[in-house]
This record gives structure tokens, C-alpha cells and sequence, in this order.
């Protein structure tokens, strides 16, 4: 039966004769999406069983909100088309919901609309289809707002939005990068941000945790769902964060071979922000780090509890919280051109432009290793991030709207802001309160810190509760208070650690629980629904993310219960984080003698100001840095090396400089005052188009080597420590040259050797 659908939140009247979506998305109800991987020397029928396999074995508890990605990986369409029919046909008849995906990052698997169509118009286990990876940092000078003369990816993806709400099936759009930011922006854009707002019950943006622009992602997510753009959105964890910020281990960067390396605790980091933002869908990936994959540790120490949690927690944010939190918002400019869309940038991306805005309300890592996951404060939300098509009834809901060139500094922006926020709490870690959760966090993804919380109200725990062993089975009693509504019990078979919920909506002191097991050890807890409140103090170690409930008290006590011990009176459980020792600000300098220590303090201050000069692309101090003979392994010397410098800032602004010192060699120290040090660092640079002017945004880096480690030789002969030799070379033109390179030319970094 077609439904009007009628955009009323946003003040914009909606008309479209649609069907109703067909499966529910709300804060209620969020839809968690796992990916089913297609193995090397599988066939579709093969897929398929293995889909329906692991569909089997999803915990029952989480299976109402969940559905299963499937995707067919052959690039040929016909044979591709067949694939989808027969893994479909097996999971229509095994009841397994799906969503297909339809595009991704290769243009050769986009998937022909009128086949698409096909697949949702025959099978109803498709609850809805997904796009990923589409790239819009094109820039056309010849751009309309209709759809003559806009790429052919914004044509398609305006036709797979009609196809997926013609038969009332979700799209999930998840694009990485700013990508979705340049939807919301540019103006040859413009018929797909009018089919997503037409279509806003279906469209579910998704922000992928990948690369360096999780924040703004996530800005304009909040963005694109206040304006009533659209119904729901979501995010999409993923472990490939951590390769991507260059994490190795905690308090380690570097290129790794095994993307896999994550610590699970991020996970929970990916899902709580999400909770904390109002995002009702999380699609995840990879496989590898599910219930059924062989890192599958991923799942059982985070995704799946936090799961959960979020669900039995009511923590996802509702629109109308995440409304009250965000009271100032960010507007984008229209945007015609790469320059045009740097008017914002300036304002939203540290690593594209300035990040005025990002800078001034959050903060940045002092250590700059790496980007950021999780915010440096939560007294100013998320600045939401709109479209310049926001409507007027939207943008009257925020106190104040900053638009583009408004603020001149980041300093600035934190005057504004203060100005319209009060802080939430005490203390050096992240702290926000939205809707029914609290959320605490330590905002180090990979250092060791330990960082104070300090609440002053939260639901007081219920204490000092009995367990007795019974001829019926466990009885639990626990004392009067005047403010409790109700209560829930929760039980755990030692050795387990995962609390389980076996009594709901108790509105006695007492309750009896009979154990499937007369040996087990089991510890009991019990929380209220209560107005009951107190002081909360924690200090958060490094990975420790807690979400508190605004309205259920905590579990702060256990009773074990033992086959030999048949009474037990509560307990304190641990609160407090365990933070593990720092390691020492300097790492790289244990185990060298008194006089290597004060010659490595000292080459380390010679690292530490390359690491100043080179954002501020300050030549004459990188040039103060190397001796007058320096000379690399191609026989290259100062001039050459000067050039470099040179044509890298004059192509490339944002520049950013990480490294880290791997070891010290003073063999060399005693006969010639040498010192080499073997060091990981990573140079980079953004270009605002390429050479064509229509590509944005091109990202450079240097050195382009598998692991980036450069050894590099000091000596003192001319003064200060300086560079008297870089191996590989540092630079190297024929890196840095290789991104200006056009597809083809065969320009591959290396060496770049002498005629």
C-alpha cells in the first residue's frame, strides 16, 4: 500500500508516493548489518550456505535487528546478475534478511540499475541495498543543477536511490574521505542532495571509520540528520582504522603487513560514538573480526557486548536529544570548484585545510601521531555540519549558525563556543551526556595516559544485597530506597564476565532465581530505575570507554554464590580503570651510556624542530637541519635536496610531518662524530586539484617506501647536530613527483638515480 511520505521534522513538505520502508530503523530498533565474505573457490551456492551458516550462529538476542551484506564479486554483469538470483533464492527460503551491494570503489562493479531492481522487486529477503566508496572530488567548470553535465556516479546514484525507495528498501551510502561533505556542498551535486533529501525516509548515510576524517564525517552526519535531510543514518567500524592512522601498537606508528593488529577496545569506541550521535544503523567489516572469523576476539571482548549494550541501554540518541545537545552549528558553503569548497575546509578538516573549527572546539592530539578517533572534550557535542540547503526551519532550531569565514582562528572558535556551552563534569577525559547515556572516555587511541572523570549526579547503584541458596533456588533480597521505580537482576557463571539480564521491570525487593546448574559459581548484581543519585569518580586507563545510564543505576556490587559458600552478601566491584604504566616520553633512548644520552637528547631536539618546520613549511629552518655536504645514495647533495623541499610546499598545503625514532647506531660515533639513527617518518601534503584542475584534494606523501624507515646520519662538524646523509634518500623527487604522475606513465617511486 504506497504511503506519503511527508518530511515534516524539517519543515520541508516531502510528497512521493513510496511504500513503506520495510524494516524498522529507529533508536529503538537500530539495524546492525555483517558482511559475509565470498571465498577464494567458492560458488554462489557455496556463498550462500556459508551466508546462511553464520546467520545461524548469530546470537539470537541480536538477531532482530540484524541483517546479513552479501556481495558477488565477479566483474562480468551477466554472470554477477546470476550470482545474486542463486544466493538470494537460498537465503529467501532460509529466512536470512540481506542487503546487496551495489558499487563500490571499482567503476567496473557498478551494478545496472534495471537489474537492481530486478533483485528487490523479486526477492523480499532484501531489506535493502548498499554503495560504498564512490568518489566525488571531481570538479566540473561546466556544472548545471539538473542531471545534464554531472559525472555519471552522481547520475547513477541518484537512479539507485529511486530504485531502493520505489519498492521501500533502504540504500546505505557510505563514502569515505569528505566525500559526503561534498554531496552536502557542491553545486553539481545538486540533483543527488535533492533525490537524498526527496528520498530522506530511505537514505542512510553511512561514515565508514577509515583514514584521517573520521570527525568531520561524523559532523556531517549529525548534520544531514537535524536538518531532516534524512531519517536515519549510520557508521561503519572497521579495524582498517588502525593501519590507516599508521597504529602499530600503543605507542607505536608505523606501516604494517597486518591491518588486523587493532585493539578490540577501539571497536567499542567506534559503536559508543555512534550511539552517542543518534546513528541507528552499523555496518561492519571485516568478516575476519566477527562471531564466525579467525580474529573473532574483535567480537567477543567488544562488538557484541557493546551491541548489547547500546540495545538493552536505550544509549542511542534520540533526534530530539541530539537537538538539545548540539546548540551551534556549522554551515558549508556552495561550492563550484576545489577552491570554493576550501572556504569550508578551512573551517572543518585539519588535514585538508587549517580545521579551524576543529582545532578550536576539540583539540588536537599534542603529539600529532596520527588521527583522532575519539574527541579531546565532549563539552561542545559535535558541532553538527549542514548543508548551505538547510531550510530556515532547521537552522532556527540552533542558537547560533557559523558560517564559512566567520572565524578567524581557532581561538576564535573556542571563545564562541564557551560562550554557548557549559562544561559537563571534571576532569581530563572525554565527558558527555546525552539522552540516556553517559559517556566517558580516554581519548589517547595510542598512547598511554590515565585520565580523571568527575560526575557530580548519576543513578546511585544498588549495595549491600544478599544472596541465600534456597530448596527453590537463589533468593535475592536488598534494602528499601525511596527513589527506586523498579529493578533489574543480572546473573554470571564464573568464570564468565558478561553479565547476563535474567529479570526485567522488578517492582519487588526481592527476587528468586532458579540455576540451570546445582555445581555452577554464580555472581548475581542488581540495578534500579531509580531517582536515587550520587557523585561519580573514575580514572579511565588507556581503551577504557564507559557508558553510564542517565536514569538505571550501575552494577557496583556482586554476590557469589558457591556449591559450598550457600549465602553471600554484596560485594564492591573494581570501578576504578587500570591504566598501564606510561611508557617514557622517549623510548628510543633506554640502554645508552650517559654520553650517547646527552648526544641523542640533543639530535632528538633536531628532530623535534624538523617536526615544527615542516607544517609550517618553513624552508630555512628544514635547510638549517642538513650540512652543506650532505649527499644521499644517488649522489644527489644540498641543492637538490633543497629543491625538493621547495616544490613539495610550493604544490602542497597541509602539511603534516609523524615520525619516530626505531633505534640508535653510534658505532661510527668515536672516529668521526657521526650518528646515525634509524627513523620511521612520513611527510605529507595535500595539492587542491591536480594538475587537470578537476581532481581535489590530492594527498602526497614522502618517503614512499615499504616501511617508511630512513636511516639518517648526524654529525656536529658544522655546529648543531645535521644531516649529513639520508638512506633511502629523504627526499626524493622521484617519490614525490610520482603522485603528479597521469595514469599509465609508469612513474613508480624508488631510487631516483642519476643518468
Amino acid at each position: 500500500m504506497p504511503l506519503l511520505v511527508i518530511g515534516v521534522w524539517c519543515g520541508v513538505a516531502q510528497a512521493v508516493d513510496y511504500p513503506r520502508l520495510c524494516v524498522e530503523i529507529s533508536s529503538e530498533h537500530p539495524l546492525f548489518v555483517f558482511p559475509s565474505a565470498w571465498l577464494l573457490g567458492t560458488d554462489a551456492a557455496g556463498y550462500a550456505v556459508r551466508t546462511i551458516q553464520a546467520w545461524s550462529s548469530l546470537p539470537g538476542d541480536i538477531k532482530p535487528f540484524s541483517a546479513m551484506e552479501i556481495d558477488a564479486p565477479d566483474l562480468d554483469g551477466e554472470i554477477r546478475h546470476v550470482q545474486y538470483r542463486t544466493i538470494l533464492s537460498a537465503l529467501q527460503d532460509g529466512g536470512v534478511p540481506a542487503v546487496i551491494r551495489l558499487a563500490d570503489a571499482d567503476p567496473r562493479r557498478i551494478y545496472p540499475l534495471a537489474k537492481a531492481e530486478e533483485l528487490v522487486r523479486d526477492f523480499t529477503c532484501v531489506k535493502g541495498v548498499k554503495v560504498s566508496d564512490l568518489k566525488f572530488n571531481e570538479y566540473y567548470a561546466f556544472g548545471h543543477d539538473d542531471l545534464n553535465g554531472v559525472p555519471p556516479n552522481v547520475r547513477w546514484l541518484v537512479g539507485a536511490i529511486e530504485v531502493a525507495a520505489r519498492y521501500g528498501r533502504f540504500i546505505g551510502i557510505e563514502l569515505d574521505e569528505v566525500h559526503w561533505l561534498r554531496v552536502m556542498a557542491n553545486t553539481w551535486c545538486g540533483p543527488l542532495f535533492s533525490k537524498v533529501r526527496e528520498c530522506g525516509a530511505y537514505v542512510v548515510p553511512i561514515s565508514p571509520y577509515r583514514g584521517d576524517h573520521a570527525i568531520a564525517r561524523l559532523s556531517a552526519m549529525l548534520g544531514l540528520w537535524l536538518d531532516g535531510t534524512v531519517a536515519q543514518w549510520g557508521v561503519g567500524p572497521r579495524s582498517a582504522w588502525y593501519s590507516d592512522a599508521h597504529f602499530l601498537d600503543p605507542g607505536v606508528i608505523g606501516l604494517s603487513e597486518q591491518p588486523g593488529r587493532m585493539p578490540p577496545h577501539l571497536y567499542r569506541a567506534m559503536i559508543l560514538n555512534g550511539a552517542m550521535l543518534g546513528a541507528c544503523v552499523y555496518s561492519f567489516a571485516p568478516e575476519a573480526d566477527l562471531w564466525t572469523g579467525r580474529a573473532q576476539h574483535h567480537w567477543h571482548e567488544a562488538i557484541y557486548p557493546t551491541l548489547k549494550e547500546i540495545v538493552d541501554g536505550g544509549f542511542i540518541a534520540r533526534r530530539d536529544f541530539a537537538q538539545k545537545q548540539a546548540k551551534v552549528a556549522y554551515q558549508l558553503a556552495p561550492a563550484r570548484t576545489s577552491a570554493d569548497f576550501h572556504r569550508s575546509l578551512r573551517d572543518v578538516d585539519p588535514l585538508l585545510d587549517e580545521g579551524l573549527l576543529m582545532h578550536g572546539a576539540y583539540g588536537v592530539d599534542p603529539s600529532r601521531q596520527g588521527p583522532e578517533l575519539v574527541l579531546n572534550t565532549g563539552r561542545y557535542y559535535y558541532v553538527p555540519i549542514l548543508s548551505p540547503y538547510a531550510p530556515e526551519a532547521a537552522l532556527s532550531r540552533f542558537e547560533a549558525v557559523v558560517r564559512p569565514g566567520d572565524m578567524a582562528s581557532a581561538a576564535a572558535w573556542t571563545e564562541f563556543l564557551d560562550r554557548h556551552y557549559e562544561p559537563y563534569g571534571e576532569g581530563t577525559a572525554f565527558m558527555c551526556a546525552v539522552g540516556r547515556g553517559i559517556f566517558l572516555m580516554n581519548w589517547r587511541e595510542n598512547a598511554f595516559e590515565a585520565q580523571a572523570v568527575r560526575i557530580a549526579q548519576v543513578p546511585t547503584p544498588v549495595r549491600n544485597f544478599e544472596a541465600r541458596l534456597t530448596d527453590v533456588g537463589v533468593e535475592l533480597t536488598w534494602p528499601f530506597r525511596e527513589g527506586d521505580v523498579s529493578y533489574k537482576v543480572y546473573r554470571r557463571v564464573l568464570p564468565e564476565t558478561r553479565w547476563t539480564r535474567i529479570a526485567n521491570d522488578v517492582d519487588q525487593r526481592k527476587f528468586t532465581d532458579v540455576p540451570v546448574s546445582a555445581d555452577a559459581t554464580l555472581a548475581y548484581a542488581v540495578t534500579a530505575l531509580t531517582n536515587e543519585s550520587e557523585p561519580f569518580e573514575r580514572t579511565l586507563g588507556y581503551g577504557d570507554y564507559c557508558c553510564l545510564s542517565a536514569v538505571e543505576s550501575r552494577i557496583a556490587e556482586e554476590a557469589v554464590v558457591t556449591p559450598l559458600l550457600g549465602y553471600a552478601r554484596s560485594q564492591a566491584i573494581q570501578e576504578t580503570g587500570t591504566p598501564t604504566a606510561e611508557k617514557p616520553a622517549r623510548p628510543d633512548l633506554e640502554g645508552l651510556s650517559e654520553e650517547q644520552l646527552a648526544v641523542a637528547l640533543a639530535v632528538s631536539e633536531r628532530l623535534d624542530t624538523w617536526n615544527v618546520a615542516f607544517p609550517n613549511e618553513d624552508l630555512k629552518a628544514i635547510l638549517g637541519l642538513y650540512a652543506s655536504d650532505y649527499e644521499d645514495p644517488q649522489g644527489w647533495r644540498f641543492q637538490y635536496m633543497q629543491r625538493a623541499y621547495q616544490w613539495f610546499f610550493e604544490r602542497y598545503d597541509a602539511c603534516v610531518m609523524t615520525y619516530q625514532v626505531r633505534r640508535w647506531d653510534f658505532s661510527s660515533y668515536q672516529a668521526s662524530r657521526r650518528v646515525d639513527v634509524l627513523v620511521y617518518c612520513r611527510f605529507e601534503g595535500t595539492a587542491q586539484t591536480d594538475a587537470s584542475g578537476r581532481f581535489a584534494d590530492v594527498r602526497a606523501f614522502f618517503p614512499n617506501t615499504q616501511e617508511s624507515e630512513i636511516w639518517i646520519s648526524f654529525t656536529d662538524l658544522e655546529g648543531p647536530w645535521r644531516i649529513s646523509q639520508t638512506n633511502p634518500a629523504l627526499p626524493s623527487f622521484r617519490d614525490i613527483l610520482g603522485f603528479d604522475a597521469g595514469p599509465g606513465q609508469g612513474f613508480a617511486p624508488g631510487p631516483d638515480a642519476m643518468p
